[in-house]
C-alpha cells in the first residue's frame, strides 16, 4: 500500500513539474491580405489598379476567411505545437504592444475597417512583416524583446496569388499562408509555407482577371479551405522538430 501512494506521489510531481515546464510563445501578429498578387499573370495594363479596386470593394469581404481561419489555428492547429500560446488578452493589451508602429507602416491606419487597408487582423493585433535585415529595430527582435516573458514569438500571415490556369485565359487563385517562429534569442525555430489552389477559375481578358467579387471570392474560400486541410497535416510533422529548438 506504501508503494502505491509514493508511486501516485511520485507520478504527480512529475506531470505538475511537465505542466509547468510546458513553453510558451506569443502569437504577436496574425493577418490575412486582401491584396491579390499577380506575378504569375505578368504585368498587364492596369492590374495594378484592377486589384486596387477589388481590395476596396465591400462585397470583396475576406473577414469570414480570416476569422475562420484564427479560430481553428489558436483552437485546433495549437494543438499540435510542444508549446502553449499565451492567452490572447496577454499579447494585444500589453500597452507597449499596444503603442507600437511596424516598421514598414502596416498598421499606420487607426481604423483598422477602412476599405483601402490592406490587412486583415483579428481585434487587437498588429499586421506584421518580418524585416529582412537583423538587428534590434527588426519587427521580430522587437517582439521578442517586448515579450521577454514568453519563450519566444510568432508571425502567421496569409494572402493569395493568381495562377495559371491549364485552360487557355483563365486563371485560379492560390492561396498561402506563413508561419514564423522565433526564440526568446531571436534565433529562428522555424518556417512553414503551405499553399491551396481553388478548383475553379475566372477568365482573363486583355491580360486581366474578371474582378468582380461574387467571382472571385468563391475561389478564395476555396482555395483557404483547401489551405487549412493541408497545413493540420503539416504541423504534425514540424511542430515535434520545434521544441529542441525553442
Amino acid at each position: 500500500m506504501k508503494k502505491l501512494i509514493l508511486f501516485v506521489f511520485v507520478a504527480t510531481i512529475f506531470v505538475n513539474s511537465e505542466a509547468v515546464a510546458q513553453k510558451k510563445v506569443a502569437l504577436t501578429s496574425f493577418w490575412v491580405s486582401k491584396h491579390i498578387g499577380f506575378e504569375d499573370l505578368g504585368g498587364a495594363p492596369g492590374l495594378i489598379a484592377a486589384i486596387a479596386s477589388l481590395s476596396e470593394d465591400p462585397n470583396f469581404n475576406l473577414q469570414p476567411v480570416l476569422d475562420n481561419f484564427y479560430s481553428t489555428f489558436t483552437e485546433e492547429y495549437a494543438k499540435s505545437f510542444p508549446f502553449d500560446l499565451m492567452p490572447e488578452e496577454e499579447v494585444i493589451k500589453r500597452k507597449e504592444y499596444m503603442a507600437y508602429e511596424g516598421r514598414f507602416n502596416e498598421d499606420k491606419d487607426a481604423d483598422r475597417g477602412k476599405l483601402f487597408q490592406r490587412y486583415l487582423t483579428p481585434e487587437g493585433y498588429k499586421p506584421l512583416v518580418e524585416s529582412l535585415f537583423k538587428g534590434e529595430k527588426s519587427n521580430q527582435m522587437q517582439m521578442v524583446n517586448m515579450f521577454n516573458d514568453a519563450d519566444g514569438i510568432m508571425f502567421v500571415s496569409m494572402g493569395y496569388d493568381f495562377v495559371k490556369k491549364a485552360i487557355p485565359f483563365t486563371a485560379g487563385v492560390r492561396a498561402f499562408v506563413r508561419i514564423k517562429l522565433w526564440n526568446a534569442e531571436g534565433k529562428r525555430v522555424f518556417t512553414i509555407n503551405e499553399y491551396g489552389t481553388s478548383k475553379k477559375n475566372v477568365a482573363i481578358v486583355a491580360g486581366i482577371p474578371i474582378m468582380k467579387p461574387e467571382k472571385l471570392l468563391p475561389l478564395c474560400e476555396s482555395a483557404s479551405e483547401k489551405l487549412v486541410s493541408d497545413l493540420a497535416k503539416r504541423l504534425k510533422k514540424v511542430a515535434k522538430k520545434a521544441a529542441k529548438k525553442l
